[in-house]
Order: C-alpha cells, then sequence, then structure tokens
C-alpha cells in the first residue's frame, strides 16, 4: 500500500528552502510562505475536510460505485486510486519549481535568472509533473499485481481505467486557478486539447530543461519519450468509457473542490496567521440547544400533549389533523433512516414548513454524521418567510453560532460583528470597526454555516458550476440535510436528469434530500437503470396520503367553477363581466370580497389591473407581478395580511397577478379567477385562497385567456389541462398521479428521440467530464435575458428615498477592480449594493436581433436605464412606484 510522500521527496537538495508558495509582501508579513509549507497546510486542512466533513467517506463510496463490465473494483484498485486523489491536493502546486514562475511571480532573485524561460505558469506543469510520478505506480501494479491472472482483457481495462483517472485528476490541477472546461475537448486533430497542453507542456521542457531544474527525477522525465503515451486516447491506453457517467462526475468534481478550497483555507491561514474553523454542527457546536429551543415552541408542545391524550386536546380539528400529519411523517423518517431521497407530500396549509423543520432535526441528530442543514427554494420570498420562522424558533441561540444565513443575490452579507451591534442597545449606533472581511467572505465561499437557506440557481450552480470560487462549496455538502421546496416549479424539460444527479450526490456525499410540495411528481419513474443495479424504491413520508388531501378542510376549503372554460377562449373584458357579477352576488350574499386574479402574461395582467381602476368598484385595486420592486412587493403584502387579533387588514380587496403569485406568497384570499396553465399550478394558485381553511365561501373559477404554450413553450404539462373533465376532476379529488404519470411518460419518450434532448447524448457528456456542456445544459434559466438597472428615485417605508444614480455609481466604483479596497471587503460591500439594487433592477428578455437596442451603459449583462423615471408610475395605495413595461417596450420600438 502506498503511503504518503512528502513534497521534499520530489525537490532536489537545491530546492529546499528555496522556492516560494506565497510572499510576506501580498499579506503584510515578515516572512515568506515556502512551496514545501503551503503544500503541507493544503494537506491538513484536505485531511480536515476528508475526515471532520466526510469527504474521505464519499470519494470511497464514489470509487465503490465505478466497475469494469459490471464487476466493482478490488481493494487495491481502490486504494491505489484514493492515493491518487489525494497525491493531486497535495502536488497540486509543484509547478511553482517553475524558475520562470518563482523569478516572476514569487519575486524570488535567489532563483538563477534564465532568459528563456518565458512561461511563468505552473498549473500544466504540476498536472505533468503529477502524471510523470504516478504513471509509475500505474505500471508498478500492473506488473506487480496478482489480480486477474487468466483475464488478460480485463486487467487491461482496469489498468484503462487507472489512466484516465489520473489524466483526469492531473487535468484538474491543471485548472486549479481557472474553471473547469470541456476535457475531452476536440482540436480538429489526433489528440483532444488537454493531451495537447501536456504535450506542448512536455516538448518546452525538453527544449529547456531547466523548467524543472529544481525537479528530483529532472533525468527521468527528459530521457522518457514515451511516458506520457499511456494516457493517449488514440493508443487505446486510456478508457474512458467503461465506467458510470455520474459516479465519475461527482468525484472530478470532488476533487476539484477539495482541491481550491483545501488552497482557500490554506492562503488564507498564512495571510491572516489564524486557521478557519468549520462551522457546523458537531463537537464544537452541539446540535441539542437546537433540539431544545425547537421543543420549547408553541407548536411542538401542542402537537406533544395532543398526542399524550386526544381527548383532552384543545387543538382544533384543522390543528389535530396538523398534529398527526406531523407524527406520521416523522415516524416515518425514523422508520427508513437509510433512505437516501424522501418525498414530502402535504396539502397546502398543513404544515410543511414546520414538518421539515422537524424531520431535519431529526436527521442531523440521527447519528448518521450530519452536520448542517440546506434549505433550498425557487422563490425570495420563500426564502425570506423561512428565515423568519427559523428566527423566531431558534433567536435565543442565534447569536452563539447558531447562524441562519441566507445567500441569495438579495441578500447581503451580515458580519458577526454587525449582528451583534444590531442585537445590542450599547451598539446599535456604533459602526463596528473590526470587521474581519476576509473571514466573512471565506465563511459565504465555503457555505460554513450549520443552516443556510438560498436559491435553486445558487444550488445548482453549487452542483453544476464550472468557476473555481461558485465550486468551494461543493464539498462542503458533504453530510448535509437538505430540503428542496416546490421542485415541480423547476424546468420540466429538466426533472430526469435532477433525479439522477439528486440521487447520486445523495448517495455518494451522504446527502439526505427531503422533496416538499403540494403537488409532488414521482421524479424517481424517470431514473434509468442498468439490470444489475438495484431497483429505486420510492419512500413517501406520507404513507396515508388520501386522509388528508381527501379530508372535507383541505379538499372542500375552495369549490371549484369550471364553466367559463366551456365558453373557449374569453377575452379581458368577458372575465371582467363575470368577475364584476361575483363580486355583486357576493355583496348581496353578505360574503367577504377578497379577490384574486392571476393571468399568465404580464400583459394581460397589466390590461386587465387598467380596466378595474376605470369601472371604480368601490374596492382597492392592487397589481402584483415579477416586475414589481421587492418594496412595492413587500408593502403589499402586508396590506394583505393580518392584525394582531388576526383580522384582515382589507376585508374587500382586488389582486391581479400573474404566476408570481403560485407559491411562495403568504396571503389568504375568498375568491380566486385564473386564466389555466398547468394542472399542478392551478393547485398551487388554489392554495392562496381560504389557506387558513376557516371560510366556508370560498371559490374558484378557471377561465381560457392568453395561450400556455406561449409561455410554458418546452413544458410537456400543458397537454394535460382543465378543458377536459378528466382533469378537472384530479383537481377536485386532489390525486395527481395519474397526470404526473402521464407526464413523465411523455418526458422518457421525449429522451429517446435521437434530438437535442436525447438521454444518451447528455449522459455521454456527463461521462466525458464536458463540464460547460453540463452546466449549460442544467441551467434552470436558460432564456436569455439582461437586467435593465432602472434610474429612479425609489420611496422607501421608514427610510429617506433611494436614489438610483447614487446606487448605480456606487456599483460602478466597487466593480472596478483598481478601486485598491481589500477584495474581501469590496465583495461584502458589492453584496450590499446588490440588495439596493434589487429596488431598480428588471429582467428584460432579448428577441433575436433586438441587442442593440438595448442602453449604451452596461456592466455585464446589467443595464443602465438612465432616464428611468419616466418609465415608473406611482400607485398611491400602496405609496411606491411600478415599472411600466409596455411604455419602456414602445419606447425601444421606435
Amino acid at each position: 500500500m502506498l503511503t504518503h510522500v512528502s513534497i521534499q521527496n520530489w525537490l532536489t537538495k537545491e530546492a529546499k528552502g528555496l522556492l516560494k508558495a506565497h510572499t510576506a509582501k501580498e499579506g503584510n508579513l515578515q516572512q515568506d510562505e515556502m512551496l514545501e509549507e503551503h503544500s503541507d497546510l493544503v494537506m491538513h486542512h484536505a485531511e480536515v475536510l476528508m475526515k471532520d466533513n466526510g469527504v474521505e467517506a464519499a470519494v470511497y463510496r464514489a470509487l465503490d460505485r465505478l466497475s469494469v463490465d459490471e464487476e466493482p473494483l478490488d481493494e487495491s484498485v481502490r486504494e491505489l486510486m484514493m492515493y491518487f486523489f489525494r497525491q493531486a491536493i497535495y502536488v497540486h502546486d509543484l509547478g511553482k519549481v517553475n524558475p520562470a514562475f518563482q523569478r516572476m511571480k514569487m519575486n524570488n532573485t535567489e532563483v538563477k535568472r534564465n532568459a528563456e524561460l518565458g512561461d511563468s505558469n505552473h498549473s500544466m506543469l504540476s498536472a505533468v509533473l503529477y502524471l510523470h510520478i504516478h504513471l509509475r505506480h500505474v505500471q508498478e501494479w500492473h506488473d506487480t499485481t496478482e489480480l486477474y491472472p487468466n483475464r488478460k482483457k480485463h486487467k487491461r481495462k482496469v489498468l484503462g481505467l487507472l489512466h484516465h483517472m489520473l489524466y483526469s485528476f492531473a487535468y484538474t490541477i491543471s485548472r486549479h486557478h481557472t474553471h473547469l472546461g470541456n476535457m475531452d475537448q476536440d482540436t480538429g486533430g489526433q489528440i483532444n486539447e488537454f493531451e495537447l497542453k501536456i504535450k506542448n507542456q512536455y516538448n518546452r521542457i525538453k527544449e529547456n530543461p531547466d523548467y524543472i531544474r529544481y525537479y528530483r527525477d529532472q533525468q527521468d522525465l527528459i530521457e522518457n519519450d514515451n511516458v506520457f503515451e499511456d494516457i493517449r486516447l488514440e493508443g487505446n491506453k486510456r478508457q474512458n468509457k467503461i465506467h458510470s457517467p455520474f459516479p465519475f462526475y461527482v468525484l472530478v468534481k470532488l476533487l476539484y473542490s477539495t482541491m481550491v478550497a483545501s488552497d482557500f483555507r490554506a492562503t488564507y491561514q498564512y495571510m491572516e496567521q489564524q486557521a478557519p474553523e468549520m462551522h457546523y454542527f458537531g463537537d464544537r457546536l452541539p446540535l441539542e440547544p437546537m433540539l431544545e429551543a425547537y421543543r420549547q415552541t408553541g407548536i411542538v408542545q401542542g402537537i406533544q400533549a395532543y398526542c399524550q391524550n386526544p381527548e383532552k386536546s384543545s387543538l382544533s380539528m384543522m390543528n389535530q389533523l396538523r398534529a398527526e400529519l406531523f407524527v406520521e411523517t416523522q415516524t416515518r423518517l425514523l422508520d427508513r433512516l437509510q433512505e437516501p431521497v424522501f418525498y414530502l407530500e402535504a396539502p397546502t396549509g398543513s404544515g410543511k414548513t414546520n414538518m421539515s423543520i422537524n424531520l431535519a432535526l431529526h436527521l442531523l441528530n440521527s447519528g448518521l454524521g450530519l452536520n448542517k442543514l440546506i434549505y433550498v427554494f425557487p422563490f425570495n420570498s420563500l426564502i425570506e418567510q423561512t428565515r423568519q420562522t427559523l428566527d423566531g424558533i431558534f433567536y435565543k441561540v442565534k447569536n452563539h453560532g447558531y447562524q441562519v444565513e441566507v445567500i441569495n443575490s438579495i441578500t447581503p452579507m451580515v458580519t458577526t460583528e454587525e449582528s451583534q451591534a444590531e442585537a445590542s442597545s450599547e451598539w446599535k449606533d456604533k459602526e463596528p470597526d473590526n470587521t474581519d472581511y476576509k473571514r466573512v467572505l471565506l465563511e459565504r465561499q465555503l457555505l460554513q454555516y450549520p443552516v443556510t437557506l438560498t436559491s435553486h440557481v445558487n444550488f445548482f450552480n453549487y452542483l453544476f458550476g464550472t468557476g473555481r470560487e461558485v465550486n468551494l462549496a461543493f464539498a462542503h455538502l458533504c453530510n448535509s440535510v437538505i430540503v428542496l421546496d416546490e421542485i415541480q416549479s423547476y424546468r420540466n424539460e429538466l426533472w430526469k436528469e435532477i433525479i439522477h444527479f439528486l440521487r447520486s450526490f445523495a448517495d455518494i456525499l451522504n446527502i439526505k434530500i427531503i422533496i416538499m410540495s403540494a403537488t409532488l411528481p414521482n421524479l424517481d419513474l424517470l431514473m434509468e437503470q442498468q439490470d444489475h443495479e438495484k431497483p429505486i424504491q420510492t419512500y413517501s413520508l406520507v404513507q396515508n396520503r388520501e386522509r388528508y388531501f381527501t379530508h372535507s378542510l383541505f379538499r372542500d376549503r375552495v369549490k371549484l367553477d369550471f364553466n367559463l372554460l366551456k365558453r373557449g377562449k374569453m377575452l379581458p373584458e368577458q372575465i371582467l363581466e363575470h368577475v364584476q357579477s361575483v363580486i355583486e352576488q357576493r355583496k348581496r350574499d353578505g360574503q367577504g370580497n377578497r379577490i384574486l386574479i392571476e393571468f399568465i402574461t404580464k400583459k394581460t395582467a397589466r390590461q386587465f389591473y387598467n380596466m378595474l381602476l376605470e369601472q371604480n368598484l368601490g374596492l382597492d385595486v392592487y397589481e402584483l407581478t415579477g416586475d414589481d420592486s421587492s418594496s412595492y412587493r413587500q408593502e403589499l403584502l402586508e396590506k394583505l395580511g393580518k392584525d394582531a387579533q388576526g383580522s384582515f387588514y382589507l376585508s374587500d380587496v382586488i389582486v391581479v397577478a400573474t404566476q408570481v403569485i403560485e407559491a411562495g406568497v403568504d396571503i389568504d384570499m375568498d375568491v380566486g379567477f385564473k386564466d389555466i396553465s398547468l394542472l399542478d399550478s392551478e393547485e398551487q394558485f388554489l392554495g392562496r385562497l381560504n389557506r387558513s381553511c376557516l371560510r366556508d365561501y370560498c371559490q374558484a373559477y378557471f377561465f381560457d385567456c392568453d395561450e400556455a404554450s406561449g409561455v410554458y413553450r418546452k413544458d410537456l404539462r400543458i397537454t394535460f389541462d382543465l378543458k377536459e373533465e378528466a382533469y378537472q376532476k384530479m383537481l377536485e379529488t386532489k390525486d395527481f398521479s395519474e397526470f404526473y404519470k402521464s407526464v413523465i411518460t411523455e418526458i422518457n419518450k421525449s429522451r429517446q428521440k435521437p434530438n437535442q434532448q436525447y438521454w444518451g447524448e447528455f449522459t455521454e457528456k456527463v461521462q466525458k467530464l464536458e463540464f460547460p456542456d453540463v452546466q449549460k445544459h442544467m441551467d434552470l434559466i436558460p432564456d436569455k435575458s439582461v437586467t435593465l438597472f432602472l434610474n429612479y428615485t425609489c420611496p422607501m417605508k421608514d427610510a429617506p428615498p433611494l436614489n438610483g444614480q447614487d446606487v448605480w455609481d456606487e456599483f460602478v466604483r466597487l466593480s472596478d477592480k483598481r478601486l485598491g479596497m481589500d477584495y474581501s471587503e469590496r465583495m461584502i460591500r458589492l453584496s450590499e449594493v446588490r440588495a439596493q439594487m434589487n429596488h431598480f433592477s428588471y429582467t428584460y428578455r432579448i428577441q433575436e436581433g433586438k441587442e442593440a437596442r438595448l442602453p449604451i451603459c452596461h456592466i455585464g449583462t446589467l443595464y443602465f436605464v438612465s432616464e428611468g423615471e419616466k418609465y415608473m408610475e406611482w400607485d398611491e395605495l400602496t405609496r411606491t412606484k411600478k415599472f411600466n413595461r409596455a411604455k419602456y417596450v414602445d419606447d425601444v420600438k421606435k
């Protein structure tokens, strides 16, 4: 068995104590960091990740799932591969032996000058030296192993897999200061791009051996012309098509992430002269205070009292149902803790958030090595609502290291010092002057929080992103409990890829995933499995689904009316007539008129909103679409809420909305009118009506106005809509199983066709480690769009107005790398400005050939509209401003 070898073993005597990894000048320190010191420190932090956060176990699980001809790898082969994994991290900077790097980058005057050495790159040289060292180990294994004595062909395949793994690890080393590309990128010649780079680097070494004058085995490398032929694909020496695609993809991503994260940690320790700590549940941060805080909540105590003595419980019928569902999901979870994926399908209003907190805490307390909780949401409003819930439960322990952190584009990074200042009256008016910006940024980059709430886009960046910084978090996902909310809102055409990746990540990284929604497809029906693989067993945390979904409190809380669909396509004017008729009838009957009207396009929603304003119906009328700022949205939701006594602020009100209302908006309306789209969207819409289940006069009317296929262009669900009675029945009975089976059947059919969505083509990209192609394929929001920054004065509640020009100018200033500000502080200040920018930013879809009509002033895909004020309209009811998109589009067309 191979043991760890010090990097000094690969240096000449002359090189020891001579070569620098970082200079004292970089961190205003007294002493340079030598290559040996940095490599040892990187390996120390890698071992912390390997041991304390489960990376080592994850690597072994990935290797266990690799096979050759469906035969598991021998233990000796797996141990050799693990050695290669560790060594790739340890020697990733060995290329810093390059004298040109030392002279030009480290200003190392002790290294002899050689004018012919112009290439100061060290990453590619590190990859070449890694291959030179370890290809010999592969050959030694081949020459000495007693495995496969009568199976030469099988032995050659295992040898080829070893070559391919070394090649892949070397590629990862070569990219540790940049992003992951397509590993086998074609060059149009006989060898691919990375092989060509290896060849060119090797030729440079042969032409000028001084490049590796400090490398101990310089002579062997120069004289052995065939040393790299073993990884040549055309020589059939490197097998890259015999392994399972997903485990190998996860393995290489894990190496890249562990490598760059350990490098970041080690560099931070040298620069700051303090070791970064882990901030996960464990010996240093026991889970018990969180558990105790949760047990002390009124909800949990009420559930416990009900379970101990149901007859004497004071819980309402609704809360009794919630309690029974709470207990059932907990019991089911504890019965099958070994499951990697749990499905939690429960009705709207049944307390899914509370159930998920309970289930997550049980998993963290299960002894399975799980040490952090990550919530993933498709909408920022859901993130904010859940954060408020968690803060309300855990407020007593929050300032004792039990951080609940939000990571998205609209929430600024808050330092510990700022948090403490905000919580303390003594410090309330003082600006913290001891902020450790580098630590705060590192914690954000490395996901160093016991509880994190983030967006689905951000989460997918962790999983599939190719950049160095975004990959820092990947290795830290090991040993996580991840709650995925509203997964049906993800791109329908990606469901098959999503469940394959989620199960691979969960299996290898020791992640427990809870997928929850009121409308939950069984994604496991999309799994492709080989004959020799153990069948996937879908595990639902709600065994008796019908007991809850068909209970009158949930199923009958809103009466459904489909009569308008018999009229075919309707104009907004016709819909208005019916809305007026319903309002008048409800007034006569003494019923509340909290009306919600949803259209599937912003254009029609705005048209109908204006029509209602002209009618002067005696009700306040509001509009809520994706074009409304967060300040407007917050103001509106407060107006639609309840006072301390539980009474609505507005008993009669009309809200015209788009799909933004379907999930993630905590409102409770009496009557709904909806333009039909997707069946599960209809159910999500119903979740905004009679949410409290306390009123018996709530209704929903469905009509057909805009064409759903124009909005949900590639979504296969649009075929199965409410125009058919069968799907009306499904919506009434809350049984969506047949609907989802039909959709999943169509998805599977579509993926067998040899086109852009062909499943075999995608898995080949995964297998060949075409990282950018996989990232692009897994993009949750693929539409080509830019962000408009509208320069206007934004009114703020309980604060002075925010000037758009000032916010833009500060963003431009902080975006300038020449500013002279420390990088970490600049990133934190940028996060604060981006939170302000959210008030002025609007997504704008680009149509083919229209790029030239965008504003000239821009940074990346963010475009500055200097006369933004002319496109904003004052809304007296909320005392905020709304974006008139139609006016902007008209001006653009002129």
